[in-house]
C-alpha cells in the first residue's frame, strides 16, 4: 500500500532542498515508533540535489514517538489553562510520564527560537511562542503541522522536532536554486543566532 501510494505521488512531489518537482526515487526504510507500535518509514533522495528526506505520516511527530494530534492536544489544553498533569493525561494513558508534557512545551519553545534565528523577517521575534507560530502559520491550533509546513515549504527540515544539525538541508545552504516564498526569499542561511544554538549542541549541518 505504502509503495502504490508512493508511486501516485512521486510525480508531483516536490523535494524541500532544493525544489525539483518530482525527482524523487526511494532509496531506503527504517523503522520508527509511533507510541508503542512500530511502523515502517520510506526515504526517499531527489535525483536533483541528492538530497535524502525520511517520509514521515502526519499522525507522528518527528524526533520522537509521540503522536501529533495528541502531542497538539495537551498543547492546546496547557494554553488553555490547564495544569500540565492534566494536559498530559491522554499522554500518560498511553504509557509516557507525566512530565511529558513540560518536555513537550520546551520542544516547541525551542523550534520557535529556532525558526525565529532562520526567518527573522517571518514576524516580529519578541513575540511569545504561540504568537509567533500564530503570525507566520496563520494559526496557532496544530503549531506541530503548520511548523513543520511552513519549513519543508520554505526549504528548512521538519522544525517540531528534527535535531539542528539536520534542520538545514545541505543543497540550500551550498546556495541551491530553490526559490522561496517571501518570508525567506532565498536559500536559507545559517544567521549568527542559529550558528550558536548549533555550536552549542554540537554540530552544524
Amino acid at each position: 500500500m505504502v509503495l502504490l501510494r508512493w508511486v501516485s505521488l512521486r510525480g508531483t512531489t516536490v523535494c524541500p532542498a532544493c525544489g525539483t518537482v518530482g525527482a524523487m526515487g526511494l532509496h531506503a526504510r527504517y523503522l520508527k515508533y509511533h507510541f508503542a507500535i512500530s511502523i515502517e518509514i520510506q526515504r526517499v533522495r531527489c535525483r536533483r540535489c541528492g538530497t535524502t528526506h525520511a517520509l514521515i505520516p502526519v499522525f507522528s511527530v518527528p524526533g520522537t514517538s509521540l503522536g501529533r494530534e495528541e502531542a497538539e492536544r495537551c498543547l492546546q489544553d496547557r494554553a488553555a489553562g490547564a495544569s500540565r498533569s492534566r494536559a498530559a493525561a491522554e499522554l500518560v494513558a498511553r504509557g509516557w510520564e507525566v512530565r511529558v508534557g513540560k518536555r513537550l512545551e520546551r520542544k516547541l519553545a525551542t523550534a520557535v527560537e529556532r525558526g525565529k534565528a532562520i526567518w527573522p523577517s517571518a514576524a516580529e521575534v519578541s513575540l511569545e511562542a504561540r504568537a509567533w507560530v500564530r503570525a507566520v502559520c496563520g494559526s496557532s491550533e496544530q503549531p506541530i503541522l503548520g511548523m513543520n509546513r511552513f519549513a519543508l515549504e520554505h526549504g528548512v527540515n521538519a522544525i517540531c522536532f528534527c535535531r539542528a544539525p539536520i534542520l538545514l538541508f545541505r543543497a540550500a545552504v551550498r546556495g541551491g536554486h530553490r526559490s522561496h516564498r517571501p518570508a525567506s526569499a532565498g536559500p536559507p542561511r545559517r544567521s549568527s543566532r542559529l550558528r550558536a544554538m548549533q555550536s552549542h549542541q554540537g554540530g552544524t549541518p
